[in-house]
């Protein structure tokens, strides 16, 4: 296994460099910590004996019959026990076993699952003239298939006990949910030991889009599956990929069932054990994309990244919409002076002007040299009285001003991402958008600000707040484009129209958690807040510890009490509350 590791080094540094390769073996090694505790997390919450009797026993009101399909390809035997098994003596007994066999003359295989078939009338089995490849073979699986559900199972791999169970028991009151996924992990090759659980949120576009995240196990209604088609040939390596892109496309609703279900065998030979495996897959994910940005008729590029398998998509500008940066929170004058400096350096885009809220009643030179020095931009300034406080003065000027974008941005700003204007308009004006959201590190380049989760530290917090640039996270989920109930107000951009439709920052809420406020009643409104980790900026003089106190918010609390309650849907009820690395929870 440490050859494994040292090859895939080597081959990681020849492609992007040894400072990459030390970035990635410490991000690893920190995700290992992390989950150090997972297997005993995996066994303590497995259903005892006595309750898997009871998921026997039981019948639901709703019983589909599901068919798990799986392409068999000379399957270790041990391996292939072990998957037919974990079917087989599932909990939820209204199952079939679609196994398509394109093993060829080897005949091995065919002896151990026919002899299956012959105890067990619910496997059905086809040995196949010849090898049709990954996707020819799961489709002569599916056409074994008879049942409501279609669920996709390799070869190798395995489920645990009540992997059907929890899967019904979830569409008992779901009855439109044609479209489900679970969590799922690794495991060595001898079924030893499990690691790297991949905790998911809830479907999210961006997300399946930057990466497919859904993978294992996915279960699709027949009527979507004959909508969406079968797998396509011409996308082996990706084809998982490509049908959940086009499935999801169609879906009426898709569910996640939180719970680690699925078991995905870590050998030299399969991508879970060796990601550069199977390097045509990449190239083959990244066509997929593609076809999907045609049939949604969205204009996109997509860029692949330095970890395989994962893209970054830019969306490209429409027309030229005027934009006013927004400062509420300006330090002194000098400060702002380097925050002009800052957007000045990197900025191509021209169609702005700079609003600038102030609490001082007065005009005074240092304000006039200000907007002197930089008069190649378009500088106003917003006097606040004393009885209106900066968010509730915007509110109301927000309606008088003739731009099509506000961009929020902090006053200490003193570095960002160059054309990072075009990456905020890019995705703030796709129709489904609501806010969009950058990340934002303090002068000790440490994350302080950018994707928010509810329920973080008792209210809500920023993920990752304290990693030092250049470490990706957990899953590299800091440096994935994705969705999340809210984003930060220190560098967020929302379309002036959706603003006033949400009625602008609301007064009822504590003025630290308007920003919040402001994407949660977007997301109300039916738009989906954006994280787009490719805006990146450094609040100059500014330094904040990796634990904060969490101040209250009564009036925020009470106001969106029940989400609160629940888990974050964009996170993981089995990932920590109390850290904001993604750590399992204790």
């Amino acid at each position: 296994m440490k050859a494994d590791y040292a090859k895939r080094g080597y081959h990681y540094m020849k492609n992007y460099g040894l400072s990459k390769l030390y970035l990635k073996a410490r991000d690893r090694l920190e995700r290992d910590r992390l989950e150090k505790n997972y297997q005993e997390f995996l066994f303590a919450g497995r259903p005892v004996e006595s309750e898997l009797q009871l998921q026997r026993e039981h019948r639901f009101s709703y019983e589909p019959l599901i068919s798990i399909v799986v392409p068999v390809y000379r399957t270790p035997e041990a391996f292939l026990r072990e998957m037919v098994e974990s079917v087989l003596g599932q909990t939820y007994a209204s199952l079939e076993l679609c196994l398509a066999d394109g093993s060829g003359d080897d005949d091995h295989t065919e002896r151990i699952l026919k002899a299956y078939a012959e105890k067990d009338p619910r496997v059905r089995y086809e040995k196949l003239p010849e090898n049709l490849g990954i996707a020819g073979n799961t489709n002569a699986a599916l056409d074994l298939a008879s049942g409501d559900y279609v669920a996709l199972l390799d070869h190798d791999d395995f489920l645990e006990k009540h992997a059907l169970f929890e899967i019904v028991r979830f569409l008992q009151n779901h009855r439109d949910a044609d479209m489900l996924y679970t969590d799922e992990d690794k495991v060595t090759f001898d079924s030893k030991t499990y690691f790297h659980p991949h905790y998911k949120p809830d479907f999210s576009l961006d997300l399946l889009r930057s990466n497919n995240y859904i993978c294992h196990f996915l279960v699709v209604g027949k009527k979507l599956l004959e909508k969406a088609g079968r797998y396509r040939e011409s996308f082996d390596g990706a084809q998982d990929y490509d049908f959940i892109l086009r499935c999801s496309e169609l879906a009426g609703e898709i569910g996640h069932i939180p719970q680690v279900l699925y078991h995905w065998r870590c050998h030299q030979a399969s991508t879970a054990g060796n990601p550069d495996s199977k390097s045509y897959a990449y190239e083959a994910g990244r066509k997929a994309l593609e076809e999907h940005f045609e049939r949604t008729g969205t204009d996109a590029r997509i860029e692949c990244m330095d970890n395989p398998g994962f893209y970054r998509i830019k969306y490209p500008v429409k027309g030229d919409p005027k934009v006013s940066i927004v400062v509420l929170d300006p330090p002194d004058m000098s400060s702002m002076g380097r925050f002009a400096r800052a957007l000045s350096r990197v900025e191509s885009y021209r169609n702005v002007e700079i609003l600038i809220l102030l609490d001082a009643p007065k005009k005074n030179k240092l304000i006039l040299n200000f907007i002197k020095e930089h008069r190649q931009t378009l500088i106003k300034v917003v006097y606040c009285t004393s009885a209106c406080n900066k968010f509730v003065t915007f509110t109301s000027l927000a309606e008088k001003l003739d731009s099509d974008y506000l961009l929020f941005l902090d006053g200490k700003t003193g570095r960002i991402t160059r054309g990072y204007m075009e990456l905020f308009l890019g995705n703030a004006q796709r129709p489904e958008a609501g806010a969009v959201g950058g990340r934002v590190y303090d002068s000790s380049h440490r994350l302080c600000y950018g994707a928010k989760v509810l329920g973080l530290h008792g209210m809500v917090g920023d993920v990752f707040q304290g990693l030092k640039a250049g470490h990706s996270g957990y899953l590299h989920k800091v440096i994935l484009q994705q969705n999340y109930h809210a984003v930060s107000g220190k560098a967020m951009m929302v379309k002036r129209e959706l603003f006033l439709k949400a009625r602008g920052f609301s007064e009822d809420v504590e003025d630290r958690m308007k920003d919040v406020d402001l994407c949660l009643k977007l997301e109300q409104l039916g738009y989906s807040n954006i994280y787009e980790p490719g805006i990146a900026l450094i609040l100059q003089d500014h330094r904040r510890g990796r634990k904060l106190a969490v101040r209250p918010a009564a009036q925020f609390m009470k106001k969106w009490k029940e989400l609160l309650e629940v888990p974050d849907a964009f996170y993981n009820c089995n990932l920590s509350l109390d850290d904001t690395d993604f750590r399992i929870r204790e």
